[in-house]
């Protein structure tokens, strides 16, 4: 098993709202200090090993905001967009990247969009590169139309991944925008779109617009399918904010934020292992269950001193 750490341990023991006190308050072999000098550390890079990663798995990316309402003096910290909420808020937005296979999750990295710096478009381009230049090969990537700019399918496409996404209503296809094209049933319809330099398939699904760059034919049905599994993305962003604790760090420096975010993850993909049939408020209880049993090892898989 692989060894974490004390602040994942941490995270995982607390109970309601999460802060370094309260948790070294609960398990006295951790100390307030020691959590706050972790967050304090230089950022560590939390992302799978791409050349270990299994060929074929689903690439899913999106963002998500953490809000801090009461933290106008946090590094970087800015009004954001929350979808969610449908307005802005105070906060950060950071963008995750996940590999999938076989519903074993890998995490490929949390970047966190810095206004006045790159988009967040430019972000994920960078990014992708990256992992294309690792050697990543997936299946297919999987990605919602706040992503689907052309320059961003154009290069999914210059490394030869097949892409599924939604493409917004006045997306110009075949020289009309989609919402003016008359769909017959089921079935895509092949052609040129605006700004994307090879050929997509688009198919209705409601009201919504699959677009993809695989080649065998979709259907409303066989595309919407494909493009749901882009849904665990959102699972992952759920049990982030409402099992570890996602939205409550209080250290100000952004260094801190990035550490806290990534010891999230970490302490989710330890839940995710260790209760694969659990869902991850059910695999938390069963923890902390374990835990107080003395049935979880702590200094052997935390990296705890006896």
């Amino acid at each position: 098993m692989k060894k974490f750490n004390s602040y994942n341990l941490a995270l995982l023991i607390t109970e309601g709202k999460f802060s370094c006190a309260k948790a070294a308050t609960i398990l006295p072999l951790m100390s307030h200090d020691s959590l706050t000098r972790y967050l304090s550390e230089k950022s560590l890079k939390h992302s799978a090993d791409v050349e270990n990663l299994p060929t074929g798995g689903d690439l899913v990316f999106d963002c998500t905001t953490i809000g801090k309402p009461h933290s106008e003096n946090m590094e970087y910290c800015a009004w954001v967009w929350d979808s969610s909420q449908g307005k802005a808020v105070l906060g950060y937005n950071f963008i995750k990247l996940i590999y999938v296979h076989n519903d074993k999750i890998y995490n490929l990295g949390d970047i966190f969009y810095i206004k006045g710096g790159k988009t967040k478009n430019e972000l994920v381009r960078d990014r992708l590169t990256e992992l294309h230049e690792a050697g990543l090969e997936p299946g297919i990537v999987l990605f919602d139309c706040g992503y689907a700019a052309c320059k961003n399918v154009n290069l999914i496409n210059s490394f030869n991944w097949k892409y599924v996404t939604l493409c917004k209503s006045n997306k110009n296809f075949m020289k009309q925008q989609v919402k003016n094209i008359k769909y017959f049933g089921a079935k895509s319809l092949r052609g040129k779109a605006r700004g994307i330099y090879h050929e997509v398939q688009i198919a209705k699904h409601c009201n919504r617009y699959i677009m993809t760059n695989l080649d065998e034919p979709i259907t409303s049905y066989s595309g919407w399918k494909i493009y749901k599994r882009r849904w665990i993305i959102e699972e992952v962003f759920r049990a982030l904010k409402s099992v570890l604790h996602l939205e409550q760090c209080s250290a100000r420096t952004l260094n801190a934020q990035i550490k806290h975010v990534q010891a999230c993850m970490a302490a989710f993909l330890y839940l995710k292992n260790e209760f694969p049939c659990l869902g991850p408020e059910m695999a938390q209880r069963e923890f902390l269950r374990l835990y107080h049993l003395g049935k979880i090892n702590i200094h052997d898989d935390f990296g705890l001193a006896a």
